[in-house]
This record gives structure tokens, sequence and C-alpha cells, in this order.
């Protein structure tokens, strides 16, 4: 495991993984399964939807 990776790993875990529900844990399960570049593309989507205008 890279450092890079371990980080993301404790930085999540900060969170609280038993706070989230089932749905939200699928989420970020299948959100460390995708690459940098695709991980990077739906943070930048995510940050458009929540952006106020």
């Amino acid at each position: 495991m890279s450092v890079m990776k371990k980080v993301d790993v404790d930085q999540s875990e900060a969170i609280g993984w038993s706070e989230l529900n089932e749905r939200e844990r699928k989420f970020v399960l299948l959100f460390r399964l995708l690459d940098e570049v695709s991980q990077k593309d739906i943070i930048r989507f995510l940050d458009v939807l929540l952006t106020p205008k």
C-alpha cells in the first residue's frame, strides 16, 4: 500500500465508517476501486453540482 493510499484510508476512517449507512459505504468502496483520473472527474462533477451559483 502506497503512502498516499494509506493517507486516503486514514482520512476516510476519521469520518467514522460506522456512521455511514450501507449505501454510503458501497459508494466509498466503489469510489476507491476507481483509478485516480476517474476519482478526480467525479470530485470535479460533484464540486460543480454543489457550488452555489
